[in-house]
């Protein structure tokens, strides 16, 4: 019995013996325990949309998930509104804010809402650019071009030609509504350029980058803004042309939209720092201290937007690699535990979306996707150019008519052409009324670029639709066919082929108008084959007892008796080509839908509403116009 009591305490004592053991350990490496985060709320990102900002985004998002136990996410916008959101707390981090810039950020720093902390990069260039073809090499078809003050000779001009108007040069601006886009503008007219040059400005940053990569793919004469660090600064071989010295008072002259703008200069050295919401910064203290260290090299920096871009990654697959490979970097950030706690996450599998689908039977069509792009841009891109440029002189005729011609007698077309398909004094009076108001609210010339791209675009549909229409109607084989085509036509977003469209037909209209049709081709090819199958059988058993032929009957019968369903196709053509307008201006198409996003990019909501409430005329106007002439024809069956 002692025996088995003494065995029993010896067991006893051994199992403390472990449990104390174990204690001892866990309290002995405070450096791998789980942290607690200093904030209780996830901590909110700028969901910024351009390739420096979203790498620094995402790397700054691992390192506080890993080092400092806090849940992240992103916000997106566009600069102006998530500055304004920085402002009021409701982001907490803006990962690239560049600071003598903005105007909502010089207002929320004078009042103390926001504070600008460390610097994610120093040395950033910024200016404007030509490829180096152009400047060096046997075929440089600019030799001794080097500086701005150049580029007002004739041959420049002729050289960098806009295609849109062949007279002038064109230079690529920044993205509607960026800050650049202004001091660019008020260079242009401080270098005496403006009568030029086209001051072209592309909706979206990838719309540019996509304008400059096909350019340079296809060498291409091209004269640009840009800026360092991005992965075109990192990858392709650019000249930055030469500026005057920055001075205080040029620059305050050429950011003022009040400024008279008869001095240029280059932009003064950056000053981009981490912008952070001044509440955040004092509830989470420790985080903004390791904000203050984290400096990205600009050539680090440069390297891995094209190591991501190369390889399609996501920014945070790019920013765990950017982990793993520079350690000696980042743990210059932070303290010694949290770099162990980032070390020892990084030896775990990154975490990925769930899915109970297994991963290993995944595949991707991006890579095979955009190697046929780059395909047909670097072998056929000349031959796309010719033929846009052959679209473009149309487009560019039919703008200069309506523009050309008197406001009063444009109304009174419309108005004119109202009575004539719907018979009613009131709604031609109240036609002609609503298209004056277009003018007084200053939006005349924005609305004839549009209606020229509405016009074309949705004259393409219908010279597409009505025959596909009708030989889905007369054939099973071509309708099944048609069918899974034209669903796809609708519901694939239209931002999938602008991308494609400019980089084979350039920025501007030509991709516009061909997104366009795409977008309204399917409707006018749906009801004409619906007006076409309902015609009464009985009616084409009669046309053959008369001994009509089948094109006979379709002309004579047919057609006419699907009137009302063919004017229908026409409506709903025209509205969808309507509403393609603001995302058409997001690769340079001119016009109402430009104004639109100028509007929404600047927070500018009384820009927004005068343009929005002219595409909401103007859609009225020809909705009720080709709705009077498909009742017409319902009234006649």
């Amino acid at each position: 019995m002692r025996r088995f009591m003494s065995r029993n305490a010896t067991a006893t004592a051994h199992l403390w013996a472990c449990v104390l053991a174990l204690l001892f350990a866990g309290f002995s490496v405070p450096a791998l325990a789980k942290v607690e985060c200093p904030v209780t709320e996830p901590v909110r990102f700028a969901g910024v949309n351009w390739e420096s900002g979203e790498f620094i985004t995402a790397v700054m998002q691992e390192i506080i998930e890993r080092g400092y136990g806090c849940a992240t996410e992103t916000v997106p916008g566009n600069t102006v509104t998530l500055e304004q959101a920085l402002a009021n707390d409701d982001i907490h981090i803006l990962a690239e804010e560049w600071v003598s810039r903005s105007d909502v950020w010089k207002k929320a720093a004078a009042v103390g809402t926001v504070k600008a902390i460390g610097h994610p990069f120093t040395e950033a260039r910024e200016g404007w650019y030509v490829p180096d073809y152009m400047v060096h090499g046997s075929d440089a078809a600019a030799p001794g071009l080097n500086s701005v003050s150049q580029l007002a000779d004739p041959r420049y001009v002729a050289l960098f030609r806009d295609p849109e108007q062949p007279g002038k040069g064109r230079f690529l601006n920044c993205p509607s509504g960026w800050t650049c886009e202004g001091v660019n503008s008020a260079k242009l007219k401080a270098y005496g350029l403006t009568g030029a040059y086209v001051d072209f400005r592309p909706g979206t940053g990838p719309a540019m980058d996509a304008a400059i990569t096909a350019a340079y793919a296809q060498k291409q004469p091209i004269l640009f803004y840009y800026w360092s660090p991005s992965p075109i600064a990192g990858r392709l071989k650019l000249v930055q042309l030469k500026e005057p010295p920055w001075s205080a008072a040029c620059w305050a002259d050429l950011t003022s939209r009040d400024g008279k703008h008869t001095q240029g200069c280059a932009a003064p050295p950056a000053d981009v720092a981490y912008g952070v919401s001044t509440p955040f910064a004092e509830r989470a203290p420790v985080i903004t201290a390791m904000l203050a260290k984290a400096t990205f090299p600009i050539d680090d920096l440069n390297a891995n937007l094209v190591r991501r871009a190369d390889g399609k990654l996501t920014a945070r697959a790019q920013a765990v690699w950017f982990l793993k490979a520079h350690p000696d970097l980042w743990r210059q950030w932070v303290d010694t535990n949290t770099a162990e706690r980032i070390s020892t996450s990084l030896g775990t599998a990154a975490p990925v979306a769930k899915s109970n689908f297994p991963a290993r039977w995944t595949l991707s069509i991006r890579q095979p996707v955009n190697g046929a792009v780059s395909g047909l841009v670097r072998d056929h891109g000349e031959g796309f150019r010719a033929v846009a440029n052959a679209g473009l002189s149309v487009i560019v005729a039919l703008d200069g008519l309506l523009g050309a011609i008197p406001w009063w007698l444009l109304i009174a077309v419309f108005m004119g052409l109202a009575w004539a398909g719907t018979r009613r004094i009131g709604l031609t009076v109240a036609i002609g009324g609503l298209m004056l108001v277009m003018g007084l609210l200053g939006l005349w010339s924005l609305m004839t670029q549009t209606l020229t791209l509405m016009l074309i675009a949705s004259l393409l549909a219908v010279l597409i639709g009505l025959p596909v229409g009708i030989a889905a109607a007369k054939s099973r084989w071509i309708k099944g066919l048609s069918q899974p085509v034209l669903d796809i036509m609708q519901t694939l977003p239209a931002f999938v082929y602008l991308i494609p469209a400019l980089m084979l037909f350039g920025l501007g209209k030509v991709p516009a108008i061909l997104a366009t049709v795409i977008y309204a081709l399917p409707p006018m090819i749906r009801l004409t084959t619906l007006g076409i199958e309902r015609v009464d059988h009985e009616v084409r058993e009669a046309g053959d007892s008369f001994g009509l032929t089948p094109w006979q009957r379709l002309w004579w019968v047919e057609l006419p008796l699907a009137r009302a369903t063919l004017m229908a196709g026409v409506n709903q053509t025209i509205m969808l080509a309507l509403s393609m307008v603001v995302v058409a201006s997001m690769i340079g198409a001119r016009g109402l839908g430009e104004q639109v996003l100028n509007g929404i990019q600047t927070l500018d909501v009384g820009m927004g509403l005068e343009a929005g409430l002219g595409i909401v005329i103007l859609a009225f106007v020809l909705d009720r116009i080709t709705q009077g002439f498909g009742g017409k024809g319902a009234s006649h069956d």
